[in-house]
């Protein structure tokens, strides 16, 4: 989070990363939720030291809904979502039991999605991925990839799949896209498949409850 961020909206949506940022913008624009202000906290790493920034911009008072995007990666998704719950608490917030659930307290809805579903390790190019499988052209990113790793041997063991499958996929798209975010603005992720109803209920119940989803 860079230091010159304002503060626009009462309704805030903490993401990891510019690629979110991008993305969100995208699913947000998709769902015709206004009103959010999508702000980048930096990875997990760093929201320890940029939650207290972020709580202490001007305007913050006023926020009424909080939103916190994660990515499990290699752990499971309640390791990722007990690690934001701590943060708040530790910040003098109020935090959701569970997962899957809105926090109301203290004039604030505090919410927490742990991609790619609040169950499997993983991240946000898992659901990208899962939303597009079924395209032919898929079958060939497959082949492409499986090849590449028994070229590599033991040197393909660290190479992030999920990221060289969107990079692949990418790479064929007119006009190319050169990153997951860039390309859900370009409408390159299939935002009506099912795979992405859990993170659009999420947002939904978060931003917007009063309505009907």
């Amino acid at each position: 989070m860079k230091n010159k961020i304002r503060l626009e909206s009462d309704r805030i949506l903490a993401v990891e990363g510019k690629d979110e940022c991008n993305f969100f913008e995208a699913l947000i624009k998709y769902k015709k939720i206004n009103g959010i202000q999508i702000i980048d906290i930096g990875g997990k790493d760093k929201i320890k030291t940029e939650f207290p920034l972020l709580i202490n911009l001007e305007g913050f008072t006023d926020v009424n809904a909080l939103g916190f995007i994660r990515d499990a990666e290699e752990n499971q998704a309640i390791s990722a979502f007990a690690s934001i719950c701590y943060i708040l608490k530790h910040n003098g917030f109020p935090a959701p039991d569970t997962i899957n659930s809105i926090c109301n307290e203290q004039n604030i809805r505090i919410g927490i999605f742990i991609m790619p579903n609040n169950i499997d390790k993983g991240m946000l190019e898992d659901l990208c991925l899962e939303s597009v499988k079924d395209k032919p052209v898929f079958k060939c990113v497959d082949h492409y990839i499986e090849c590449c790793l028994q070229c590599l041997g033991e040197n393909g063991k660290n190479i992030n799949i999920s990221k060289a499958k969107i990079q692949t996929y990418l790479s064929v798209k007119k006009p190319i896209a050169n990153s997951l975010g860039i390309a859900a603005i370009k409408g390159y992720w299939n935002f009506g498949n099912d795979c992405f109803s859990d993170i659009k209920q999420f947002l939904h119940n978060l931003f917007n409850p009063m309505l009907s989803a």
